[in-house]
């Protein structure tokens, strides 16, 4: 028996469904990765510039991850798939060295970048929600709270 399938709300027994649009935030793609991170600039505190200038060896000391920036864009060569641009931050703490046995603990930046193109989707929809405004501030960095998101999707007529 075929399903009969109507929009709107329906109001009789006969077995037939409503047709609503769900919106899922389904993950089509996903990269998993373990990156060796070397060889990054070090930007050091301007208080610790001198120190580092006189120093007779430098030695690796800790990371922190302070943040992530993530943009997500279109790739205009292949429909469906958006590459994913992120920026590490790290607060990186080094042990200089300048002639005493103890070293000078040292703080300063470290940048990474990585890319993943990733599949999101073909379809023409044009997709609207209520997570973000244009030039407000990143909803990331906003106290979240229990409000719901709203998504609209349009597709033109055809």
């Amino acid at each position: 028996m075929p399903e009969k399938v109507m929009p709107g709300p329906v109001e009789d027994a006969r077995g037939i469904r409503e047709a609503v649009c769900i919106h899922t935030m389904k993950i089509f793609d996903q990269a998993r990765d373990k990156d060796c991170v070397e060889n990054l600039r070090f930007y050091p505190k301007l208080k610790y510039v001198d120190v580092i200038n006189r120093a007779i060896s430098v030695k690796g000391g800790e990371a922190k991850l302070l943040h992530v920036y993530v943009d997500v864009e279109p790739v205009n060569f292949n429909r469906g798939f958006y590459s994913v641009d992120m920026r590490f931050f790290y607060e990186v703490t080094l042990q200089v060295y300048l002639g005493c046995p103890s070293p000078v603990r040292v703080k300063g930046l470290c940048v990474f970048d990585k890319r993943a193109i990733l599949f999101g989707s073909e379809g023409n929809a044009k997709i609207f929600s209520s997570e973000m405004v244009a030039g407000d501030m990143d909803p990331q960095a906003m106290r979240q709270s229990n409000t719901p998101t709203a998504v609209v999707e349009i597709v033109a007529c055809i």
